[in-house]
């Protein structure tokens, strides 16, 4: 365990720390009001507290009291405008930013919070999934990609594939550094999800260090270029493999069925009071094309059917670099299946929780929309990690009930009350009692 138990204030030194660091790309002037800093963490606070007004509410009460939860919350020496921290952040690479996703998991890592998500060979699951969060006919910068439609518009999109570390059991993913599908240098053709994915591979694999790491993708991903890549940077993978995308591997697999190579595997599972049968297909080293020098993949298969009337519920196939045995069939099919968590837990909540991931906040003409994204992905993480490893935010979750309330409550006592520090405003909301208050000695 790390000297400091991981907790808000933790987390926001790893940004402070980090912000710091990143060079002020303005020009030194004496009209020079705001500190680099104040624009970036200004931009995540709102982003934390899920409230667009934050900072107008904390410049009111600055001006009524002399102090204000800005500043002593997340540490902003002078609040900035929207206009004035969106010009600051559009010069800003979201990059200069990535090294606190790392130290975040870091700080899991030596505390012990990975055991739970850690799976029946030691590794954890990183799902890869692209979503887009900016779409627009009339705005459009230099790291917009376009689709030219039939009618001759031309639409403008900025992608990122957003990885999380996920587990079948855990209903929680610890968000991982973004990689933007954006033009790239030297290239003539667009960028692409699984260029991304590659680019995203080869700069942070080696940051796991011996820590076992297995990615999860769907049917996207599951080709050879991209599996040679995986393995190349010794990492394993478990994607989706559909027949209209591999038909090569799926004649292999009828002529191996045929002459009762496919093995086979069932067990009965109860959902509630529904008993479901699992029924497994799975072999090894399988060619994954037909194209020469083929990768040799295992594939495996799960059709989930109702006992009582033999409604197929479900059914999905992979191909991986495990091994497939009796007894790691069933652990392949639980994690590859456990992508969806991505989707659910990961883009979800971050489009419709709260975060509105798709919402415009600022586009900007190079880096904005890119940065302003990379914040929006910390506030989650950091609200992850919160729930995870601090009680007093876990027992405030639990009471309030509901997403939705708790962040009303603290925006309406952030809104009215000064409170000297995030754990001084969870002990207030724990104890429901009044927040001491400094003498006037006006």
């Amino acid at each position: 365990m790390e000297s400091l138990p991981l907790s808000f204030a933790v987390l926001l030194s790893y940004l402070r720390q980090v912000v710091e660091q990143i060079a002020d790309p303005r020009q030194p002037s004496n009209g020079t009001r705001y500190k680099l800093s104040d624009g970036i963490l200004g931009a995540f606070s709102v982003f934390f507290m899920q409230c667009e007004s934050f900072l107008e509410h904390q410049r009111q009460m600055q001006s009524q009291r002399g102090k204000d939860n800005a500043q002593s919350l997340f540490g902003i020496a002078q609040i900035p405008s929207s206009a004035q921290i969106r010009n600051l952040l559009d010069e800003v690479a979201a990059v200069g930013l990535f090294a606190v996703f790392f130290q975040v998991y870091a700080a899991l890592m030596r505390g012990g919070y990975f055991k739970s998500y850690q799976q029946w060979n030691g590794d954890l699951l990183v799902a890869l999934d692209g979503t887009e969060y900016f779409k627009s006919q009339k705005i459009h910068c230099q790291c917009c990609s376009s689709r030219t439609h039939k009618n001759g518009k031309v639409t403008y999109v900025h992608q990122a594939i957003l990885p999380a570390i996920v587990a079948p059991d855990q209903p929680q993913v610890i968000a991982l550094v973004p990689e933007f599908v954006t033009p790239q240098d030297g290239h003539e053709k667009q960028d692409c999800e699984v260029a991304a994915a590659k680019r995203w591979i080869s700069t942070h694999a080696a940051r796991f260090g011996t820590q076992g790491i297995t990615l999860l993708g769907d049917d996207l991903y599951s080709h050879q270029p991209l599996c040679e890549h995986c393995l190349q940077h010794q990492l394993s993978f478990i994607f989706t493999c559909l027949p209209q995308s591999h038909p090569a591997l799926y004649d292999w697999l009828g002529y191996l069925d045929a002459n009762g190579e496919v093995k086979t595997l069932e067990q009965a599972q109860w959902n509630k009071r529904t008993k479901e049968i699992y029924r497994y297909r799975y072999v090894n080293q399988i060619p994954l094309r037909d194209t020469q020098p083929a990768l040799q993949v295992n594939w495996c298969e799960l059709t989930v059917v109702r006992e009582s009337d033999g409604k197929v519920l479900y059914t999905n196939a992979w191909v991986t670099d495990h091994d497939l045995t009796p007894a790691t069939v069933p652990h392949v099919v639980s994690a590859g299946r456990s992508r969806w968590k991505t989707e659910n837990e990961n883009h979800n909540v971050l489009k419709t929780k709260g975060y509105h991931l798709e919402h415009n906040f600022g586009h900007g003409q190079h880096h904005l929309a890119a940065t302003l994204l990379t914040l929006n992905l910390l506030a989650f993480l950091f609200h992850t990690v919160l729930h995870l490893v601090d009680l007093s935010y876990q027992q405030i979750r639990h009471k309030r009930g509901t997403r939705r309330g708790f962040f009303q409550d603290i925006l309406a006592l952030t809104k009215y009350l000064w409170f000297e520090s995030w754990q001084h405003l969870l002990n207030f909301m724990l104890s429901d009692s009044p927040p001491a208050q400094t003498a006037d000695s006006s």
